[in-house]
């Protein structure tokens, strides 16, 4: 709340002036910015954010007096159905090849799966979202360059390229931990035990080398749907997708103080929430992890 009340007002612009447009007098902005609240200092306007939120109230756009927290209502569910279908996607993709790749002792195997990993995971996501859009929605014709539809199933082919671009970024990244940790379990005492007590193969992948291996996975990826979050600002810009992380940056193009803290703390609260969720599974999961 601090940080991004204050950042939003040492950048550049005006709320007033930005709802008035360019040829407005300045008599008329001052007028503006006293029946916004913008005319009193930043401390007493921080009290006034707090004590609001205090009583339930995010406030209102200081563009289009748009209630704050309807604004997230409408455009949230867009961005969390597509963080979802990649988030899903990539962990039924990213558990058998990190399984595998951890498993296997092909040298061959794990230096190209490190080797294309590494690519992708270094490639900024909006490099290849242009290259997604040049393949399939340019030369294919197979997802529109830019536009949305909320109807199911419509809405699909509108959801794909941004969800594949998404599980791309998330299977390289959560495949090669998984590898890293199914390669440590490995090596772990009871593994040697399980193979001396002649345990079944399904149970002795399951309880003695995926399940232990899948405790700093599940945290990471819930780590990983937070920081999703602040992603979406980017993809749902290219994609012309009306998400909230679309909506963010029209309020920051706009200086529109409120909406730009109400995402910002909705974006914070979803984190924290993820985050202590993906702890709880992974000490579920594996108790050797410390809650």
């Amino acid at each position: 709340m601090v940080i991004s009340f204050s950042l939003i007002r040492i950048t550049p612009g005006d709320p007033a002036s930005a709802r008035l447009g360019a040829g407005a007098e300045i008599e008329a902005i001052e007028q503006l910015r006293e029946r916004l609240g913008l005319n009193v200092n930043p401390f007493r306007q921080f009290i006034m954010y707090v004590n609001g939120l205090l009583h339930g109230d995010m406030g209102v756009s200081l563009v289009n007096d748009v209630d704050i927290f309807d604004t997230i209502k409408r455009t949230l569910p867009l961005t969390l159905t597509y963080i979802l279908l990649s988030v899903f996607f990539a962990f039924i993709i990213s558990v058998p090849i990190g399984t595998y790749i951890g498993w296997t002792s092909k040298a061959s195997i794990v230096y190209i799966f490190r080797s294309i990993t590494s690519v992708i995971i270094a490639t900024p996501n909006f490099f290849i979202a242009m290259i997604g859009i040049l393949l399939f929605s340019v030369q294919k014709n197979w997802a529109p360059v830019f536009g949305y539809m909320s109807e199911f199933p419509g809405n699909l082919k509108y959801l794909w390229l941004p969800v594949s671009i998404n599980t791309l970024i998330l299977v390289s990244i959560v495949s090669r931990v998984l590898h890293t940790s199914v390669v440590d379990t490995r090596n772990e005492e009871f593994v040697e035990t399980g193979i001396i007590r002649g345990v079944s193969r399904p149970r002795f992948f399951w309880f003695y080398i995926l399940k232990p291996s899948m405790a700093p996975t599940v945290v990471l990826m819930s780590y990983m749907m937070g920081t999703m979050l602040g992603a979406t600002v980017i993809l749902e810009t290219i994609f012309s997708l009306p998400g909230i992380g679309r909506e963010l940056v029209g309020a920051v193009m706009a200086s529109d103080y409120p909406m730009v803290q109400g995402i910002l703390m909705f974006f914070g609260v979803i984190t924290v929430f993820i985050s202590f969720i993906g702890d709880l599974i992974a000490y579920r999961l594996d108790r050797r992890v410390k809650l």
